[in-house]
C-alpha cells in the first residue's frame, strides 16, 4: 500500500466565528471520518495544525533566516493534514472526496500529495 498526505487547504480564519455547538460537530464530522478509515486500516495519523505562529526558514546570503508567516496576502492556509495507505492514486482520491473538510466549506480543498517510500535510500546509505 502507497501513502499519501492530503493537506487540507482553507481561507485564513475560516472558521474563526463559527458557534461551540457548529465547532463541535464539525470537530465529531472529522473525528468519525478518520476512526471509519482507522478500522479500515487506511489512516495513518493526522492532525489540526495551530492558528498562527507560523515560521519560515529561507536561506538569504547563504544563512538560514527566520521570519513569521503566513503573510495578509496569503489566499489559503493549510490547517491540517491526514496521512492515509491506499492502493493507488485513484483509491486516495475517493478516500479524499469523503473527507468532511469538503463539506464544510465550499472554499476548502484536499491537495493529495504521494510520500515516497524511503526504507530502500535509507537501507543503502547504512
Amino acid at each position: 500500500m502507497a501513502q499519501y498526505m492530503l493537506l487540507l487547504h482553507q481561507v485564513p480564519n475560516y472558521n474563526a466565528d463559527l458557534p461551540r455547538e457548529k465547532m463541535l460537530e464539525v470537530t465529531k464530522r472529522y473525528m468519525a471520518w478518520a476512526d471509519a478509515l482507522r478500522q479500515k486500516g487506511c489512516m495513518v495519523g493526522g492532525e489540526k495544525l495551530a492558528a498562527g505562529g507560523v515560521r519560515h526558514i529561507r536561506v538569504k546570503d547563504g544563512r538560514p533566516v527566520v521570519s513569521d508567516g503566513p503573510y495578509a496576502e496569503v489566499k489559503d492556509v493549510i490547517g491540517g493534514y491526514f496521512v492515509i495507505e491506499a492502493r493507488d492514486t485513484a483509491e486516495a482520491e475517493t478516500i479524499a472526496r469523503d473527507c468532511p473538510h469538503l463539506a464544510i466549506s465550499s472554499t476548502n480543498w484536499v491537495e493529495i500529495c504521494p510520500i515516497d517510500d524511503m526504507s530502500q535510500a535509507r537501507a543503502a546509505a547504512s
